[in-house]
């Protein structure tokens, strides 16, 4: 004879107290094991209850999950690190941005994407640094959904290879971006080319490669940093424009930064939206230019390091 149902009820919810997720499942699992075998009456409602319990547990564990791997963006343009596991996102991230993380020379150091802004000749770029992608992340396997949808909502994505690793690698990966469908990346950085061997293998990747921008870097003697700086910055497809007031002798120290072929009302928009209706004209000193303070229109086109003053 079985113990009345809410003695029963009861004693789940006491069995249930405190626990989540993968913990909460397996113990729901259990409880269903106790119960007797009834599929209709108070039991069977209990029977039905438990089994909710575990889909909607499953259900909130998937969204944790996803909110876990998810990124703030921030700076002016995101960055995801994309790579094997071990090939040097950890590195170049401590490298170019200075921020205090693990790194080690084994796989999977890193558990969740890990972000952090740098400052690139005035534009703020955010690196995210993401877990290795391995062989069937676009079927989930090692939680591949979730890091793939962060490279998937970043401005650009670069790809890592290590050196001293077989070329396959880099096959792997562009296979799973595909199956994501991700655009593949443009840049291509190739890590730990001071290590033996490294050149010979850099001409081999250059040829199996030829679609990518290739670069060869190494984060810890900080060979070719300055390059990839100016290789991200292109990347980015931005401007850095300094304004300088009619009653200032010189610019603003920090640029306004605006995507490629922005114009003086951009410019004034984007200091203030009801600036751009009052800005007529602006002299400019810059590449834009022809000559130094020439006075332009509204639609005038800036390049990058213009110094421009506003009139109205």
């Amino acid at each position: 004879m079985p113990m009345p149902h809410r003695v029963m009820e009861q004693k789940i919810k006491k069995r249930l107290k405190g626990k989540e997720g993968k913990a909460r499942i397996d113990e729901l699992k259990k409880i269903l094991n106790d119960l007797p075998n009834y599929r209709s009456g108070p039991y069977g409602q209990i029977r039905k209850w438990v089994n909710g319990e575990i889909e909607k547990t499953r259900s909130r564990s998937k969204i944790q999950h996803h909110r876990d791997f998810a990124v703030k963006k921030e700076g002016d343009f995101q960055i995801v690190l994309v790579g094997a596991p071990n090939s040097g996102k950890s590195s170049l991230l401590k490298a170019l941005s200075n921020i205090q993380i693990r790194v080690a020379d084994y796989a999977f150091t890193t558990l969740r994407p890990i972000p952090a802004l740098f400052d690139c000749g005035g534009i703020t770029i955010q690196l995210v640094e993401i877990p290795g992608i391995i062989k069937g992340a676009a079927e989930d396997r090692g939680g591949g959904k979730a890091l793939l949808g962060v490279a998937k909502s970043a401005d650009a994505i670069i790809l890592l290879h290590d050196l001293t690793m077989p070329p396959d690698e880099l096959d792997t990966i562009l296979s799973e971006l595909q199956k994501a469908n991700i655009e593949p990346p443009s840049l291509l950085v190739c890590t730990k080319f001071d290590c033996p061997g490294a050149r010979e293998s850099f001409a081999d990747i250059q040829k199996r490669f030829p679609q990518f921008t290739i670069l060869a870097i190494s984060a810890e003697k900080r060979i070719n940093i300055e390059q990839l700086e100016n290789a991200l910055r292109e990347l980015t497809g931005l401007i850095r424009i300094y304004p300088k007031s009619p009653l200032h002798k010189d610019a603003e120290d920090r640029p306004i930064v605006l995507p490629i072929g922005s114009t003086v009302e951009d410019l004034a928009r984007s200091i203030h939206k009801d600036l751009a209706t009052q800005v007529k004209s602006a002299k400019i000193e810059g590449s834009s230019a022809k000559f130094p303070r020439q006075k332009v229109g509204q639609r005038h086109v800036l390049e990058d390091k213009d110094i421009v003053t506003l009139l109205s």
